[in-house]
């Protein structure tokens, strides 16, 4: 699943990482919603994980009323474990052991590494990335760099991404020559958005 979705990524004009974590989070969020919001299970679970982030609170909240049933015993399971705080004698010893973690997080992160690690170890994979519009965004260039292996591919990744930057900064440049108001030229599209092809390098995708 991970490779369709990287081979798929590597066709659009944006970080092929974000992007299978993008479409992975979606389908976790879609079973969420129709299985795991009310499965004792995964509401242990999420509770173990359970200091949901601003991002992930927003997309969870479109359940709507359906969370009921997942804070029902989510806040069961929090009183008790609260409880336990307030009867022992050193609370903070045993606050030290309760994760603060986002369970939405922590499963972006797992997709993450994982889509990383399919990246690297498949020759056709970082083939078809190297040839392809896509970049990585300086996040995952730098994960990627970090774990890979073969230095020969690294200089590669580094080249496609110096050669990308250096056709935005040209773009950029024009785009300031051309609203001079000596220029007898109008910036053209890609001159006018070329921050947003920036913006995507710096900011995950």
């Amino acid at each position: 699943m991970i490779e369709f979705l990287l081979e798929e990524a590597f066709k659009k004009n944006s970080c092929p990482i974000c992007k299978t974590v993008e479409e992975q989070m979606r389908d976790f969020l879609f079973w969420f919603e129709r299985e795991s919001y009310h499965e004792y299970s995964s509401i242990k679970t999420l509770f173990e994980h359970s200091c949901i982030c601003k991002k992930h609170k927003e997309q969870i909240i479109s359940l709507k009323d359906k969370l009921n049933n997942t804070f029902e015993l989510m806040i069961e399971l929090e009183i008790k474990q609260l409880k336990k705080l307030e009867n022992s004698k050193k609370p903070s010893k045993i606050a030290k052991s309760i994760s603060t973690d986002c369970r939405f997080c922590l499963e972006e992160k797992r997709i993450e590494t994982h889509a990383i690690d399919t990246m690297l170890n498949s020759k056709v994979s970082l083939e078809k990335y190297l040839n392809s519009p896509s970049l990585l965004c300086k996040k995952h260039l730098l994960l990627v760099l970090k774990k890979a292996n073969n230095s020969d591919i690294s200089r590669e990744m580094i080249k496609k991404t110096i050669s990308t930057l250096d056709d935005i900064h040209k773009r950029i440049e024009n785009y300031f020559k051309k609203i001079d108001y000596t220029s007898k030229e109008k910036p053209s599209q890609g001159e006018i958005n070329a921050y947003l092809e920036a913006l995507k390098f710096f900011s995950n995708g």
